[in-house]
């Protein structure tokens, strides 16, 4: 098979295993996916050069740093797969409890988020 092939292969199975799934959360951006994907690459860049230090001939073992960043490249885009291919955690509305203005429902939902360590009452 020609590389081009090779290609066209994978951007197809990428193109056919995100497309239903990249809409399941609303919170993982494009841009946010690339930047996963780009430092996964880099990273394994990083680890493959770092393998060039443990031979005696590096010059002749440079295909490290491009295996390296391949493997980084695939693990990136599994990771975003299957980060993307997971359900939207479940958020409890506070608004659908209790009928109060939107400010109100703010300073509501952080006092229950974080419950106070101590109380103190006063009676006089």
């Amino acid at each position: 098979m020609t590389p081009q092939k090779w290609t066209s292969i994978l951007l197809a199975t990428l193109v056919l295993f995100t497309s239903q799934a990249s809409f399941s959360q609303t919170d993982r951006t494009v841009k946010r996916n690339v930047a996963t994907v780009l430092f996964a690459s880099l990273g394994g860049a990083v680890l493959g050069l770092s393998t060039l230090s443990f031979y005696g001939e590096p010059q002749e073992h440079t295909e490290n740093i491009t295996l390296g960043a391949l493997i980084g490249f695939a693990a990136g885009v599994g990771y975003v797969v299957y980060d993307s291919s997971r359900p939207a955690p479940v958020s409890y509305e506070y608004s659908q409890a209790f009928d109060q203005d939107q400010k109100s429902r703010r300073v509501l939902a952080a006092v229950a988020k974080t419950p106070p360590m101590i109380q103190f009452q006063l009676d006089f």
